[in-house]
């Protein structure tokens, strides 16, 4: 497809208008070159330093994908079994369970049981646990009382930042050289990302992060634990420069830092299959879908990278959010030989709304045929009522304090989505779609709108996270 240049950079230039973005880059790549690079905005608001190809980005959580890389690399030359015991290979991490084993590839999918939190008792230190105030963690003595493990590995999913550190421990360990030695030499080294860096060490020439005034959910969060409120000076209208940097303790989950030209570079790798980092048959492996509770929702996981579909396109790729102040995206549609990089440097939940319109343009403002049929009778006396967050409290913290309870009711002869919390907190109206037996659409005015599954009594999210049915709670 030929891609139109004037088109996807008026667009950038609108959403930084109308969001009142810091900054913003863009890189567009095909396998072979760059098809788009440019900065929007700044990379610092009061100075008005300018934000380019050469900003440096905290990526957050794509670095996964490296680490997954690195890992898989150790697996296709036989120093890592996917099926061995995590506890053989760190013997000095405790999990607290009565479940099977965790293994390798439960650390690769979010399938491993565990959370963001080690202890249920973290709940209101969760943060200390995952950020550092100088840098990253000794991950085999940061967790001393050991890790809760929530549920049967490999048959539930819920995001853990701590299962990728362990995952980087393993690799240094089995490379016999720290994490970031092996990221720099396997990944950076190999590819000529030469303004790339493995830790999060402030560094000249980096972006400055910002953030909003903080939602209705985090300030009830914060009235419920009794934390205090300070709130930022706004250095615009909305932008508030961060206040404290945070480091990424479980450094092998979110640690690097790189230029957008960088990750461009990146970006083509993995378009060709990572241009000789593991084998092209290892890379589709990683592309194989490991966890998926409706197959007809948008988004699966394989092994560090999520797949998905966007707008009717084939896609891989990860989401990368820092505390503070950052937000990237970086997704890989091959059957269109097209790579996308998103730099933010605002910690903000408007990235996917940013992200469905810049890919929007990208793909050329498709025609978006989405059915929505009234929901009848049968199917509505089924779907109605209130869904619980499974038991796990540790493992399933990030959707509770997300999203909480969901319900679905009725008004007026239609059927509505409310959560306690989130984007859902006032109610959406949904319909039934034409995607799958299960599928729901939520009419939420995105151009690219939210599906849910419905399958007996469970409900899922189309971020992979599960409820069920409690016929005993209470609407409201």
């Amino acid at each position: 497809m030929e891609l139109d240049i004037n088109l996807l950079k008026n667009t950038a230039e609108g959403i930084v208008n109308k969001y009142k973005l810091p900054g913003m880059g863009i890189g567009v790549v095909s396998s072979q070159e760059t098809l788009f690079i440019n900065g929007f905005g700044y990379s610092e608001i009061e100075t008005k330093t300018k934000h380019t190809e050469n900003t440096i980005q905290r990526i957050g959580s794509i670095t996964k994908t490296m680490t997954a890389l690195a890992a898989m690399r150790l697996v296709e030359n036989g120093k890592l079994d996917m099926e061995a015991k995590v506890t053989d290979l760190v013997p000095s991490i405790q999990f607290n369970t009565d479940f099977s084993s965790i293994k390798v590839k439960h650390l690769f999918t979010h399938t491993s049981g565990i959370g963001e939190m080690p202890e249920k008792k973290d709940f209101n230190s969760s943060d200390i646990k995952l950020w550092g105030d100088t840098g990253p963690f000794d991950i085999p003595n940061h967790y001393p009382n050991g890790i809760d493990v929530d549920f049967e590995p490999g048959t539930d999913w819920h995001y853990a930042n701590h299962a990728w550190g362990i995952l980087g421990e393993i690799v240094a360990r089995v490379e016999n050289d720290s994490w970031h030695n092996v990221i720099q030499r396997v990944i950076f080294d190999k590819l000529g990302m030469n303004n790339s860096y493995p830790g999060d060490n402030p560094v000249e020439g980096m972006s400055v992060g910002y953030h909003r005034d903080l939602g209705q959910d985090e300030l009830d969060r914060m009235e419920l634990i009794g934390d205090e409120l300070i709130y930022g000076d706004l250095v615009d209208e909305v932008n508030i420069r961060g206040l404290k940097y945070d480091y990424v303790g479980t450094a092998a989950a979110g640690s690097v830092m790189a230029t957008l030209e960088d990750m461009c570079t990146y970006s083509k790798a993995l378009l060709n299959k990572s241009n000789g980092i593991i084998s092209q048959d290892a890379f589709d492996s990683m592309l194989e879908v490991q966890y998926s509770p409706d197959p007809d929702l948008s988004i699966k996981m394989g092994l560090g990278f999520q797949v998905k579909s966007i707008f009717g396109h084939y896609a891989y790729g990860h989401n990368g959010g820092i505390s503070g102040g950052w937000n990237t995206v970086m997704l890989l549609f091959p059957k269109l030989d097209l790579g996308l990089m998103i730099h933010l440097n605002l910690s903000s939940g408007l990235v996917e709304e940013i992200t469905d319109e810049i890919v929007y343009a990208l793909l050329g403002k498709p025609a978006i045929n989405i059915v929505k049929t009234p929901i009848n009778a049968d199917q509505k006396n089924i779907i109605l009522g209130v869904y619980r967050q499974r038991a796990g409290f540790v493992a399933r913290s990030r959707p509770i304090r997300s999203l909480g309870r969901i319900q679905i009711i009725e008004k007026e002869n239609n059927l509505y989505i409310q959560s306690r919390r989130g984007e859902w907190r006032d109610a959406a109206k949904i319909f039934k779609s034409d995607y799958g037996s299960n599928i729901y659409v939520v009419d939420d005015g995105k151009i690219n709108p939210t599906l849910i599954s419905i399958s007996g009594d469970t409900l899922t999210v189309d971020r992979l996270a599960s409820l069920d049915k409690d016929n005993r709670a209470k609407s409201w």
